[in-house]
């Protein structure tokens, strides 16, 4: 009898404990960059800022998005309230990855509208990819006119580029349609190039003010 009632009692006992709940990633740190594995706060600490700066009521916060090798482009999106800018990548057009609004904090008009046109190449040798993909489809004489030059006036970040005739063709460019095709400077005004990190990124201008930290932009490569 003594072994059938602590049997019994052994049953009727309270069950342990659930497990306590796994923690989560980069709770107290924004959250979690699922690809580049960064949290949100690391990320932003990360990249470079410039002029930019988020409308009244907004701040930023850190996005990601996926290039070539394993690599990530991190930059400063605008935040406001839940709703932050995101940059998502587009089929390929000759050469190109074409970045597109996936979601906008403020402005819903941008919302699939392009934002960077980015050209693949190595460190050190970015110069190489742009002038691959700004001159595709170039008649050869007028490709050879077109360069990556210095901004001829001021606005443009310090290491800008444009991709464009020499100054002293000026009267030449202004009559001819798109004289160095969609990636220079006639075709976008405002647009220009920034290189580093083995990419080369046009910067689309139609009047619209970004979503973004234009400077912030970072290339990442996650430790494996």
């Amino acid at each position: 009898m003594l072994t059938l009632a602590l049997l019994l009692s052994a049953t009727q006992a309270d069950p342990p404990p659930p497990p306590p709940p796994a923690p989560v990633p980069c709770a107290d740190a924004g959250g979690l960059l699922p690809g580049s594995g960064l949290c949100r706060a690391e990320a932003l600490a990360r990249l470079p800022r410039g002029p930019w700066a988020p409308l009244e009521g907004c701040d930023v916060a850190a996005q990601e998005v996926q290039l070539t090798g394993g690599r990530w482009l991190l930059y400063a999106a605008q935040r406001c309230g839940e709703k932050a800018a995101r940059l998502a990548v587009t089929p390929q057009q000759g050469g190109a990855l074409v970045l597109r609004y996936a979601e906008a904090a403020r402005n819903t008009e941008l919302v699939g509208r392009k934002a960077l046109a980015i050209a693949i190449g190595r460190p050190a040798a970015e110069h190489l990819a742009v002038y691959t993909l700004a001159s595709a489809g170039l008649p050869q004489p007028q490709a050879r006119r077109c360069a990556l030059r210095t901004p001829p006036s001021a606005g443009y970040p310090r290491d800008a580029f444009v991709y464009d005739l020499a100054a002293d063709e000026s009267r030449r460019s202004a009559a001819l349609d798109l004289p160095c095709g969609p990636y220079g400077r006639s075709a976008w005004p405002g647009s220009y190039w920034r290189l580093f990190s083995g990419i080369g990124v046009f910067y689309l201008s139609a009047g619209d003010r970004p979503e973004f930290d234009p400077a912030s932009l970072t290339v990442y490569t996650p430790q494996t």
